[in-house]
């Protein structure tokens, strides 16, 4: 009886022993495991050996860690690039109306602007080809040059406003008064401000907008400068016609556009910070128009969205508000 009580014993002392072993090696792996993560930062996943439930259990919290960790690592390589990008763009879009108004004082201060700019100049009368340039031509010039850096200024000064009613927007500094309001009245306001606007590019424009009122929360200033971005990158992007619908609570303002555009990025980076489909960056705007739009419409409690009808070549954006 004692013999097998000592077998029994030993057996048992065994087996823990063992199990203790196998746990040390698991442990061991672990770390091993966590330490080459750490050096060459890659994307494996710890794995166990035993059926212990607390190791497995400290693998898979571990795991879950090592996976929002990757999740951050790749949120911050892309907001850097994004970042570097956004102040390539930056700088792009501040220099060029800058560097072109100097040019053009340049000239002024040179006396008769013998030098010519590369960019096109306001359609001028002609002076004669023969000998020096009659005063009232010289002075004819010397208009046209200052209408030319007033207007580059003006750009500057307009790009420099937007930036800082962005940074005020993302950094919490914008109040915001929400209430219910009638957002037909809104909607009729914006479009008698920029009805002229789109009519001198020759845009049709088809308006539905119902005659009995549609109540929404929102903020009115912010809700016009919503749609005020909207239509504008209508007039500046879109062609030939826009159509804006009011559907309930759901705004909706289509435009033709040059769907080929779109097509490499699709419309849903359209409220990306700083993005423009105008690659060359000569459309003289900093690509928040359209992110200010998506962040005040947030701040409401809306959605903002975009799709594109292939067949009709119409981009489509809807704003949609708490009632």
């Amino acid at each position: 009886m004692v013999l097998m009580i000592c077998i029994l014993l030993g057996m048992a002392l065994a087996a823990a022993l063992g199990g203790l072993f196998l746990l040390k090696r698991d442990v061991r792996q672990l770390g091993y495991t966590l330490k080459t993560i750490a050096q060459t930062d890659t994307r494996t996943q710890l794995t166990t050996n035993t059926f212990d439930p607390d190791i497995t259990a400290l693998a898979e919290s571990i795991n879950i860690m090592l996976e929002r960790h990757q999740r951050d690592l790749l949120e911050k390589t892309h907001a850097e690039a994004a970042l570097k990008s956004a102040l390539t763009n930056i700088s792009h879009d501040l220099r060029t109306p800058l560097t072109s108004a100097l040019g053009y004082l340049q000239m002024l201060e040179d006396g008769n602007g013998q030098e010519e700019s590369s960019e096109p100049l306001p359609p001028q009368k002609s002076c004669g080809s023969r000998g020096p340039e009659p005063s009232e031509c010289c002075q004819e010039k010397q208009v046209r040059y200052l209408a030319t850096v007033r207007e580059r200024l003006e750009a500057l000064s307009g790009q420099m406003n937007t930036l800082f009613e962005f940074a005020r927007l993302i950094e919490g500094h914008t109040p915001f008064n929400v209430q219910k309001i009638n957002i037909c009245n809104v909607l009729r306001d914006t479009l008698s401000v920029t009805y002229s606007e789109l009519e001198s590019r020759g845009f049709t424009v088809d308006i539905s907008i119902p005659d009995t009122p549609v109540i929404c929360l929102a903020d009115e200033d912010a809700l016009g400068r919503v749609l005020q971005n909207l239509i504008k990158n209508v007039y500046v992007h879109g062609k030939e016609r826009m159509s804006v619908r009011l559907d309930g609570s759901v705004i909706e303002i289509a435009n033709k556009t040059d769907i080929l555009s779109l097509s490499a990025s699709g419309p849903g980076h359209l409220f990306e910070r700083f993005y423009t489909s105008d690659v060359s960056r000569n459309s003289k705007n900093t690509g928040l128009g359209l992110a200010i739009a998506k962040e005040l419409t947030e701040r409401m409690g809306g959605r903002i969205s975009a799709h594109v009808e292939a067949e009709n070549d119409m981009l489509i954006m809807r704003v949609a508000l708490p009632t």
